[in-house]
């Protein structure tokens, strides 16, 4: 299992330069399964993590035996990501944004994500870093390859108000080659409902392998 953390974020925050974006996660991605001789690959992407799966597959779909969504943006081409959030959230990332030098935003309080627990709250608070704008305002070039993967599986945070993902999960519901299913928490189910998500992909990585 590889958990990699994006260039400029992280461990990895030192090396964000203004030019960090879509394609250097993208890549990324790509140079770890290049780099490991990954093959029959199970890609979970949350939130943004999502995008950056969708763009890696849309490459590589031939290597990947699933992709899994956890809560987790569906990109579509020719949009950005910039474009999915509503005006306030916008005007309050790019405020944020200022204090940064312009080009990096702060991460959010973490009650955004769903997170009251004190512990948990203070440890996103300590870990969570800034995330390069650019890969927000980049439009993501794909085309349909990405959907060849055979398995497709979204998981949804039910108690994420958010409507995009929502939209997402529904329109995933209505695909034949998707599967779907709901966890009652918020956003950040890795960090409120560790044991729940891990028996959900535990599942669908015996699934897809046919175990």
């Amino acid at each position: 299992m590889f958990t990699p953390s994006l260039t400029g974020m992280g461990e990895r925050e030192h090396l964000w330069t203004p030019d960090v974006g879509l394609s250097t996660h993208t890549q990324d991605v790509l140079n770890l399964i290049r780099f490991e001789q990954l093959n029959q690959i199970i890609l979970v992407g949350h939130s943004y993590g999502g995008a950056i799966m969708t763009l890696v597959a849309d490459q590589i779909a031939a290597q990947l035996d699933a992709l899994v969504y956890v809560d987790g943006v569906i990109p579509e081409a020719g949009v950005s990501g910039w474009m999915a959030f509503p005006e306030q959230r916008r005007s309050d990332m790019l405020d944020g944004a200022k204090t940064l030098g312009g080009e990096r935003i702060p991460p959010p309080d973490p009650s955004i994500w769903g997170v009251t627990a004190a512990q948990d709250v203070a440890w996103l608070r300590a870990l969570c870093s800034p995330h390069p704008l650019k890969t927000m305002l980049d439009v993501p070039q794909l085309s349909e390859a990405w959907t060849r993967v055979r398995t497709k599986h979204y998981i949804l945070a039910g108690m994420n108000n958010n409507p995009r993902f929502w939209a997402h999960y529904n329109a995933a519901r209505s695909e034949a080659d998707w599967s779907t299913e709901v966890i009652d928490g918020g956003h950040d189910l890795m960090v409120t409902h560790p044991n729940e998500l891990s028996t959900a992909l535990d599942r669908i990585a015996r699934s897809a392998r046919g175990h």
